[in-house]
């Protein structure tokens, strides 16, 4: 790995932890951001997790987007969920938990139509 792909990498990895610290965030204090939309929250959780996908895959080139970065990131929608059944203004939600699974999904599901972008072709080189 040469020097700018190391760079990017750490930058990624800043990027991922902000992110998870602001989800993390948003989902135990009592008014987080809302879509004033049917199912709002859980369109939030499906971008939330796409995003996080994305991150978690570019900010660990070194392996594919597979099991372990799937389970990671379910167990962290877990883990939001089961924090939130300790806070009386938040619920746990099996269909949000659903919604952060589908926003995985739908990130793996993209990862063939990725390699064709020029931007990120090189990242499947490896």
């Amino acid at each position: 790995m040469n020097a700018k792909e190391q760079k990017a990498m750490i930058f990624t990895r800043l990027i991922l932890a902000f992110t998870v610290a602001v989800i993390s965030w948003q989902a135990t204090i009592k008014n987080g951001i809302g879509l004033p939309v049917m199912n709002g929250d859980k369109i939030l959780h499906y971008c939330a997790f796409g995003v996080l996908a994305f991150l978690v895959d570019y900010a660990f080139p070194r392996s594919r987007f597979g099991f372990a970065k799937i389970f990671i990131l379910i167990l962290y929608g877990l883990g939001i969920e089961y924090a939130q059944t300790f806070l009386p203004y938040r619920t746990a939600s099996a269909g949000d938990l659903s919604a952060d699974i589908l926003g995985i999904c739908t990130y793996a599901c993209f990862i063939p139509l990725l390699k064709y972008l020029h931007l990120y072709r090189r990242y499947w080189k490896k």
